[in-house]
């Protein structure tokens, strides 16, 4: 419910919208493990909506939804990494979580991390792109669905 009224005060949708009080449930619901509300704080985080904008605090939340196989946050935390926004540019990380989100994606999100993970291979040897397509095979095994 938490992360609900998150996302009700970040749209508007029957309160007036209002991007720190989008936050704050969030916040809650991110902190209780909730997969989607730690997607959209790394993405207020991200964009500067209702908290200053911090790339670092972004990536930790993108992180710890992406480990629970939220496909945006995976594909936001492989652009964070391409871009090297919160952490070290890392043309191998940025590929791996690229494809993990494009293994779960379909229609226009599919597209996108298609054309990311492409962008990341485009500046990489074929010896890091086998690096990133073997980690994210490991990636998951470890996390099965």
């Amino acid at each position: 419910a938490q992360g609900s009224l998150g996302f009700m005060y970040a749209n508007g949708r029957g309160v007036p919208q209002d991007d720190a009080e989008a936050v704050r449930w969030y916040q809650l619901a991110a902190e209780q493990g909730y997969a989607r509300a730690q997607f959209s704080l790394g993405f207020m985080y991200s964009s500067g909506e209702g908290v200053p904008q911090d790339d670092a605090e972004a990536v930790r939340w993108y992180r710890l939804a992406a480990e629970q196989g939220v496909a945006d946050a995976q594909g936001n935390l492989g652009s964070m990494y391409g871009n090297g926004r919160g952490v070290p540019q890392d043309y191998v990380e940025a590929h791996m979580w690229a494809n993990l989100a494009t293994a779960q994606s379909s229609g226009e999100d599919r597209d996108r991390w298609v054309k990311n993970r492409e962008n990341n291979a485009a500046k990489m040897t074929a010896e890091q792109i086998a690096e990133a397509q073997r980690r994210a095979r490991q990636w998951n095994e470890a996390h099965p669905r």
